[in-house]
């Protein structure tokens, strides 16, 4: 047996009297010395040097540093170099420096077996939410819709063995898109091996016994593929929708703190809808209620069972881009078609009815050439009359009723006003539909509140960026949590370490909001040139006005 080498803990940053506060009020906000205390404390045994907050708050002051990694370690060195002060605060008596690393390992230890267990409905995932969400103050949960997307976290388990197979045998594995790299998922890989099978029934490739196989997208560092370990699911508070008139204009609300409002770390490969859909319903019953969320392909492939008809049950609608198979005319009444989704007239031109989505690349007009034709299929969309009953059903009325379109053979449409486009009905009908229609929810699990491919849809869709945004902060710009990041192994160690980090992050993001508002506050606004008298008037004093010509060089 090879003894670990002595570790040095000295050298630790001093805690300035701000961040000991700021992580101190953190913790008790988050409640969860409440929730873990009576699980922790026992009369046996002898009394703890390092008590419960000493620990929670000595995590969250090495995450309050921006690049910080999440080592016990260095959580060691942060308690050492407090002050006598301010471990009395926290309740650490009797502090050795020397014993400083082995409490923290034993301490940090028993937490994790507590949440593992899930004693009294606590688990890692209450734990790292708690968190999250303890940093963000009750006036800055100014918005009802999220964005949601995920971000691969490789474990710090090492590969053995001379060769091994990676495979996608996780439940995502149906659902996720691939790359075009996928004929190479199952090459052989230098110095690794398979450890067994987990409990879940998948294989371990590493000594981390939580870390599974799965597949990550390509980024301007590295090749997609495959990869062993995590998969971090983030949902980010974004701006809503105020006004939309479903065609081509949308208007956002103000500017919102792009806070991270619900997490859940799973193994790569696990069932994607399976992963978050849980978390957001419990965070809008619980916390602040959730209308809108706006995710991409990775979610909405996944069967409506485990994603749409959950939302729609606990009424949360969804803003999603579909892939080339979820597109098209797909089986339902002969009043309506079944559409991309959306219900559409049954006089629907046929012109209209294959459309074809612009480039990603595309920009400007070249954009709005492929957006026009599907602006105009809006028109031709069914609206719905009420919301949803209490078995889902829904209740919807033709363009014509709705005062979308006029035609000649309606002449009760004709009396409405004549921005109102006038479209021809086939030869033979007189009647636009048969009363208002009525759909379960079950024939309908890709409809969204704006038709897909408008620009009104396209401005909506647009707010999933900001989860880009945090993903990229938290793989460079304010951490990297790639693979270095934690030194431990399990899904439960790493969601504690992340809730931390998580919460640090929220901190930022809010203390940059704040000073963004505070310049856009104290900057000078200029009144503009009021005009005095109407244009006519102001023509009448330009042509008396004397013209003066200029002077220029003799000849």
């Amino acid at each position: 047996m090879r003894s670990r080498p002595e570790l040095d803990t000295t050298g630790g940053r001093q805690t300035t009297p701000e961040e000991f506060s700021i992580a101190r009020q953190l913790i008790r906000n988050s409640q969860l010395l409440a929730g873990l205390s009576p699980l922790l404390e026992v009369e046996q045994g002898r009394p703890r040097h390092l008590s419960l907050e000493g620990l929670l708050v000595a995590l969250q002051l090495n995450a309050l540093h921006r690049h910080h990694q999440a080592h016990l370690v260095e959580v060691a060195r942060i308690l050492n170099a407090m002050t006598t002060d301010q471990r009395e605060e926290l309740g650490i008596v009797n502090w050795d420096p020397n014993e400083a690393y082995p409490r923290v390992d034993w301490l940090f230890g028993r937490l994790c077996n507590v949440l593992e267990s899930g004693e009294a409905g606590v688990d890692a995932t209450w734990f790292a939410n708690q968190l999250a969400r303890a940093a963000i103050p009750r006036k800055l949960w100014q918005s009802h819709s999220v964005a949601v997307d995920g971000t691969d976290v490789e474990t710090w388990g090492k590969l053995h063995g001379a060769s091994m197979t990676i495979e996608l045998d996780g439940e995502a594995a149906e659902t996720q898109i691939i790359d075009e790299v996928a004929p190479r998922l199952r090459t052989k890989v230098n110095t690794a091996k398979v450890f067994g099978l987990g409990l879940d029934g998948r294989k371990r490739y590493t000594k981390d016994p939580d870390a599974r196989a799965g597949h990550r997208s390509g980024t301007g560092q590295r090749l997609a593929g495959p990869y062993i370990g995590y998969e971090l699911h983030l949902a980010v508070q974004t701006r809503d929708v105020r006004w939309t008139n479903y065609i081509d204009r949308t208007t956002l609300s103000d500017e919102v703190p792009n806070v991270i409002t619900a997490l859940n770390l799973v193994p790569a490969g696990t069932h994607r809808g399976k992963a978050i859909v849980s978390e957001l319903i419990k965070c809008s019953k619980s916390c602040h209620e959730i209308m809108d969320v706006v995710w991409d392909p990775g979610y909405s492939l996944c069967q409506p069972e485990t994603t749409a008809f959950p939302l729609a049950e606990a009424s949360i609608a969804q803003t999603m881009q579909l892939v080339t198979h979820q597109r098209g005319i797909r089986p339902f009444s002969k009043d309506a078609l079944l559409l991309d989704g959306q219900l559409y007239s049954r006089f629907l031109p046929a012109e209209l009815r294959d459309l074809v989505m612009p480039p990603r690349v595309a920009r400007g007009p070249y954009r709005r050439c492929y957006e026009d034709k599907f602006n105009q299929r809006a028109r031709w969309r069914l609206v719905r009359h009420a919301r949803p009953d209490a078995a889902g059903f829904t209740r919807w009325r033709c363009p014509f009723c709705a005062g979308l379109l006029r035609s000649r053979k309606l002449p009760q449409t004709m009396r409405r006003s004549r921005r109102v486009p006038m479209v021809a009905l086939p030869e033979g009908e007189t009647c636009c539909c048969d009363g208002t229609l009525s759909a379960p929810a079950v024939e309908l699990p890709l409809t969204q509140k704006i038709p897909f491919g408008t620009t009104a849809w396209r401005i909506s869709m647009n707010r999933r960026q900001v989860v880009e945004s945090v993903n990229a902060a938290l793989k460079g710009s304010f951490v990297d949590i790639s693979r270095g990041f934690f030194r431990v192994f399990g899904r439960v160690k790493l969601s504690v370490l992340l809730g931390f980090t998580i919460a640090a992050y929220n901190l930022d993001r809010i203390r940059s909001f704040r000073a963004k508002q505070e310049e856009l506050a104290a900057a000078v606004r200029y009144q503009p040139k009021r005009r005095r008298g109407t244009w006519a008037e102001a023509k009448q004093r330009a042509a008396k006005a004397p013209h003066v010509r200029s002077t220029g060089p003799p000849g």
